[in-house]
């Protein structure tokens, strides 16, 4: 019989916790800050839950898979609940009158897109930054062969292993021509902030 902590150590379970926070930090109703937050709650219920694996009935990973899944939903579910709880009103946009500058408007009239990006955690992007990417974007893929343009847009769209098995090459050959590639991207100024 398998142990809890055989279902907490798995390391299918640590993955899975990892992309269901990140997935749940994209969405408006949290941040970026509730991603230890979210993985430690999640964890917690697994724990909870643990005893309830059985290797006869499946494997750990669809054991860890239905656990988490729910309780996302639950968590989901919960936070709309108190969203709607009372004492707390929606308010509209375009119908809740404020004073701005002196003068009488709207709060949708006043908001901007900064609001939603300092909400959401997001960079906002500049015009200039956006022309200046695109142009060292196309220089750099302008100066790649044809040859490594193919095998980019073939990793991009059916990934690496898919890759080396339609061009007959270890997935190693081909994680090193684009490490190589990356190099050059990052030498031309696009490398991670």
């Amino acid at each position: 019989m398998a142990e809890r902590h055989d279902v907490v150590s798995n390391p299918y379970t640590a993955t899975l916790i990892r992309i269901k926070a990140r997935q749940l930090c994209r969405r408006t109703d949290f941040s970026k800050s509730d991603f230890d937050d979210l993985r430690q709650e999640m964890l917690i219920y697994l724990l909870e839950k643990a005893h309830l694996f059985d290797p006869i009935r499946g494997n750990i990973e669809a054991f860890v898979t239905t656990v988490i899944k729910s309780w996302v939903g639950m968590e989901l579910r919960r936070r709309d609940r108190l969203k709607r709880r009372a004492g707390h009103h929606a308010s509209s946009l375009e119908r809740t009158p404020i004073e701005s500058d002196g003068d009488a408007t709207t709060l949708g009239a006043v908001l901007r897109d900064s609001d939603l990006h300092r909400r959401t955690h997001a960079n906002r992007a500049d015009p200039i930054e956006q022309i200046d990417l695109g142009e060292a974007v196309a220089r750099a893929v302008g100066n790649l062969t044809p040859n490594e343009r193919s095998l980019l847009a073939h990793v991009a769209e059916h990934g690496v292993a898919s890759t080396a098995r339609e061009r007959r090459v270890s997935r190693r050959q081909i994680n090193n021509a684009i490490a190589r590639m990356r190099a050059r991207f990052e030498d031309a100024g696009l490398g991670a902030a």
